[in-house]
């Protein structure tokens, strides 16, 4: 399965534990939760909590979280949803009345029931071999002793003070008004305390305590919409995956509100294709995932929403004679410049993974959304509040549309990977809407292309943009396949490199495990 084809870094094979993610720190403490004597999940859980500290515009216990967890023994992911639901006090109707035409991207209005912490503590409750306290502590020290920010983290950061709305945000966030600088100490003591706080009193003190209140009160002095009895019914839910195979690899994503069955359409429809006749930096390779991302994403725009309130015809759409017939859509000659659902409607963010010596392995997504979320921070809290609200539509027939206690369209997405219903690993791309249409790459760099992990994700990335229909590519794909795929009708754009995200992955060799990180982001994958 693996080619012999260098990366910039290199994998790293570990037998006992491994944890990759976007900032050594957060890997290391992860690391070090296994050898304590916890596990994947306990693990991966406590690198959640670090990242808060650590790489904070990008997520947090005030954002939302997905997993899927491959236990021994077992042919499928657990897919477990950690996401919240849009807050109660407005109807879609009130939000009309106010002539308003979109969700705001910042403020209390976009704020969604955080539903990180609550998953955090049933991963460790229901999973774990460690109590909440063990598991929080490195976070607990980091957050209250300090860390040095390091490199890519400090130049994101310095462009997204702007963004910080109240106070705390502000006193929290920076120093004396802007971002710190490379290796410069950040402390968050306010962070410290809530994480002491909900290890010993237990989540009601998150979703029903003195948190929740503040959270509330915070939320609605910005014109937001949640709710105490909002916050004190979240619950996160078991769910089934969904799946599809590709070349004999089985891989499976997160189900709706999660975007990941459009990566699933997008390689149900690359599978229509020959690779063996491109080069994995061909023109002619990217021109056909392109042309396959086009029609998987008018799909995941037309039908992803919350399944409790819209039925998500996911049978039809990831059956492999819906892809036959939408691939001849798929011109090898031109771009397409039209995209639609094949079928109609009816009635900033962290990615990180774990494995253990004993066969866990946890694929982990946590995220604000966009970086630093709402821009809210709840006062002597340190929690920082998401803004995935923002994703919602106010079109009254769209399935997404906004209504009280509903989960929104959700970007984050977790993936794993198995062959003939055994594990071959976990993985997930960083990116906002860069996620399925990266996820689709990575896998196909793996199975078409023979590629470890490291290249696997190392490797130059399109990225499509839906609304505008522009393509930016990586600087490494050579100057002659641009032009070739100019010439086929793509219009090339230059984008921030932030735009392609970042990933990790952990897959199965022999009776080790392999990884990598991305080299996109700060991050490291570690193992022992």
């Amino acid at each position: 399965m693996y080619s012999r084809k260098p990366a910039g870094r290199s994998d790293v094979l570990a037998r006992q534990g491994v944890v990759a993610s976007s900032q050594p720190l957060a890997t290391q403490a992860g690391l070090e939760i296994i050898r304590r004597g916890g596990n994947a999940i306990d693990a991966a859980v406590t690198t959640a909590a670090v990242l808060d500290v650590v790489e904070p515009f990008s997520t947090g216990c005030g954002g939302d979280a997905f997993a899927l967890i491959h236990l021994p023994g077992r042919n499928r992911p657990i897919s477990i949803n950690g996401s919240g639901r849009s807050g109660s006090l407005v109807r879609l109707d009130d939000l009309l009345e106010k002539a308003w035409t979109s969700m705001p991207l910042r403020s209390g209005a976009p704020v969604t029931v955080p539903g990180a912490m609550h998953l955090w503590f049933h991963l460790v409750e229901t999973y774990g071999a460690l109590e909440m306290s063990d598991v929080l502590a490195p976070a607990i020290q980091y957050a209250r002793d300090g860390f040095p920010v390091s490199s890519l983290i400090a130049q994101t950061w310095s462009k997204l003070v702007d963004v910080l709305i109240n106070d705390d945000a502000r006193k929290t966030y920076t120093i004396d008004g802007r971002a710190p600088r490379l290796g410069e100490t950040m402390r968050n003591p306010d962070l410290a305390r809530t994480f002491e706080m909900v290890a010993a009193e237990g989540l009601q003190s998150f979703y029903s305590g003195k948190i929740a209140d503040a959270i509330v009160t915070t939320v609605q002095e910005h014109g937001g919409f949640l709710t105490l009895e909002d916050l004190q019914s979240h619950t996160t839910q078991e769910t089934s995956p969904v799946s599809t195979s590709y070349r004999g690899m089985d891989i499976f994503e997160h189900p709706p509100n999660g975007q990941g069955f459009a990566a699933l359409v997008m390689l149900n429809l690359m599978e229509q294709f020959d690779f063996s006749e491109c080069a994995s930096l061909s023109a002619q390779r990217y021109h056909l995932m392109i042309e396959a991302k086009k029609l998987a994403y008018a799909d995941l725009h037309q039908h992803n929403a919350d399944p409790s309130f819209y039925s998500v015809p996911m049978d039809e759409l990831l059956s492999k004679e819906y892809a036959r017939e939408r691939s001849k859509l798929i011109d090898k000659t031109a771009s397409m410049t039209e995209y639609t659902s094949g079928i109609p409607v009816g009635g900033d963010t962290v990615y990180f993974a774990a494995a253990d010596g004993e066969g866990r392995a946890v694929s982990f997504i946590n995220s604000l959304y966009m970086g630093f979320g709402s821009g809210l921070v709840v006062p002597g809290t340190g929690i920082k509040l998401q803004n995935r609200g923002n994703l919602f539509s106010l079109d009254p027939g769209h399935p997404n549309c906004y209504a009280p206690k509903k989960l929104p369209f959700h970007t984050i997405i977790p993936g794993a990977l198995y062959r003939d219903g055994d594990l071959a690993g976990v993985f997930g791309i960083m990116g906002g809407a860069h996620q399925a249409q990266a996820h689709a790459q990575f896998v196909g760099n793996l199975v078409d292309y023979e590629m470890k992990p490291q290249a696997a994700l190392d490797h130059p990335r399109f990225n499509h943009s839906q609304e505008r229909n522009l393509v930016a590519l990586e600087n490494a794909i050579p100057p002659s396949a641009r032009s070739e795929l100019r010439r086929l009708g793509h219009v090339i754009v230059r984008e921030a490199a932030s735009v392609f995200g970042g990933g990790q992955a952990i897959l199965r060799i022999e009776d080790s495990w392999i990884a990598g990180s991305d080299h996109r982001k700060d991050g490291q994958a570690a193992g022992f």
